[in-house]
Formats: structure tokens, C-alpha cells, sequence
């Protein structure tokens, strides 16, 4: 081949690499926000990439979020440059990725008066809505976290009550299904949430 000729398909290559760099960047681009970010580690970044890579959008992660960070996002209130940016990001469309040990009002979820603990679950659920998530580090470095939004089947028969807590502390995503006993009765939030990710709900004697 001529040098000419070679050089000519190098550049033919190099371009394309380039065009293809230039799709792919925006879809994995990660930004950090909050002070904990001393949480974040190599490990982290690998179990995060393995899920993005299913993504098209650009994520969040946000390694610190107080009651009143929760409360003034919600109300798309913000008081700070870090609430404008976690509001921003979800009129972006991007994906939020909430650290769970970093959020510091779990005192209020097991020492709070009920009604608070209400309150601070369906700020969380409308988070949820917006596209948020609340996850473990250790969860994200499991290998089985690849595959998280795959489809699942969950059995629910022993419950009395389903809640949205239940759906998501089992990790279970849109299009899973979910069964459960003629007697286990699931609540408004979880009837809607259900109904929005098109989670099948079956009855124990429907197989």
C-alpha cells in the first residue's frame, strides 16, 4: 500500500473513532455532587459504569443529600447552588444517583415520629419519579448489579400489605412481575408506581 493511500485510511479511521467518541461521551458522562465524596472509589466507578452501560443518558450521583436538600428539590425550591443543580438535572432528564449512606437523615427514618418518617418516604418516592435512585455502594460493586435491569419475578404472597418500599428495596424494575396472595391488598403509591413502571402483578393462583 502506498504511504499515500495509508495515510489517507488512517485519517478515514481516525474520524470515525472521533465521530464515534463524540456519541458515546455525553451518554456516560458522570458528575459528582455533595461533600461525602471521599465515598466515591474505583470500585465504585466500575459497579456504576456496568449499569450506565445500558444507558443513554447522563447520570448524577450525589453523595450527600440532607432532609432539607429532599424537602426544597421537591418543591423546586431551591436555597443553594447544589439544589439548583440537582433541579436542573432533573428538567435535564439525567439520571440522579443518590448515595444511601450519605443521606444524613436516616436518624429520622428510624428515630422520627411516624408521621415525619411518612412524609420523608413519599418525598423519596416522588424523587423516584423524577428519576432518582437511592443505592448502596455495596450494591453497586455486587456483579448481579449489571444486570439490575433485567426482567424479575418477585413473590409477595406472605405480605399483607405491598408498599413501594417493599418494590423498591427488592430492586425491582419496569416490566418485572411481581406476585401475590388474594388477600395482599397494595397501597395507592404502589398501585401508581406500578402502573407507571408496567410492573405485571399476578395472583399466586394464576400459574
Amino acid at each position: 500500500m502506498k504511504t499515500v493511500d495509508f495515510d489517507r485510511l488512517v485519517e478515514k479511521i481516525t474520524d470515525k473513532v472521533m465521530e464515534r467518541l463524540a456519541i458515546m461521551e455525553p451518554n456516560h458522562k458522570i458528575k459528582v455532587l455533595g461533600n461525602n465524596q471521599e465515598l466515591i472509589s474505583s470500585d465504585f466507578f466500575i459497579g456504576f459504569q456496568k449499569m450506565q452501560q445500558a444507558s443513554s443518558s447522563s447520570a448524577v450521583i450525589i453523595t450527600e443529600l440532607s432532609f432539607e436538600n429532599l424537602v426544597n428539590c421537591m418543591q423546586f425550591q431551591p436555597v443553594n447552588d447544589f439544589e439548583k443543580e440537582i433541579i436542573e438535572s432533573i428538567k435535564a432528564g439525567k439520571e440522579l444517583l443518590v448515595i444511601k449512606e450519605g443521606r444524613t437523615y436516616l436518624s429520622l427514618l428510624t428515630s422520627g415520629k411516624y408521621a415525619l418518617k411518612q412524609k420523608i418516604q413519599e418525598l423519596e418516592y416522588e424523587f423516584y419519579r423524577y428519576g432518582g435512585k437511592f443505592i448502596s455502594l455495596s450494591e453497586l460493586k455486587q456483579p448481579a448489579f449489571a444486570s439490575h435491569n433485567s426482567l424479575e419475578n418477585k413473590t409477595f404472597t406472605h405480605k399483607k400489605y405491598l408498599t413501594v418500599k417493599d418494590i423498591l428495596e427488592n430492586k425491582l424494575d419496569a416490566q418485572a412481575t411481581i406476585e401475590i396472595s388474594k388477600e395482599t391488598v397494595l397501597t395507592d403509591y404502589a398501585k401508581e408506581y406500578v402502573r407507571e413502571k408496567e410492573i405485571k402483578i399476578i395472583q399466586a393462583n394464576e400459574k
